[in-house]
């Protein structure tokens, strides 16, 4: 009965160890992600900046972006040529939804 509940016992254990090895690597991966999410982000600042947005479009561009990620990483992917217009673009379309 002993050998039986030791088994049970190291059983668990083991169970529990996969457990914790699984979530610490799921963790891992999570944090790996929101490190690259958060560099895009400040890259995509970055990049209004570089292409001489004022302070107050800067802010609204960034608001887009936090609610559709799709628009930054469109930006971040277009030539540099075409950016600024494509920012634009976007500033314009968010003005027309509101007003």
């Amino acid at each position: 009965m002993l050998q039986d509940v030791n088994n049970q016992l190291n059983s668990v254990t083991q169970h529990v160890g996969t457990m914790a090895t699984t979530f610490s690597a799921a963790v891992a991966r999570e944090t790996t992600q929101e490190d690259l999410q958060q560099k895009s982000r400040e890259r995509a600042i970055s990049e209004l900046s570089r292409l001489a947005f004022t302070g107050s479009k800067i802010v609204d561009a960034a608001t887009i972006f936090a609610k559709t990620l799709e628009h930054m990483n469109m930006m971040l992917v277009l030539p540099e040529i075409l950016r600024r217009d494509f920012v634009l673009k976007l500033l314009s379309d968010e003005r027309k939804k509101q007003g």
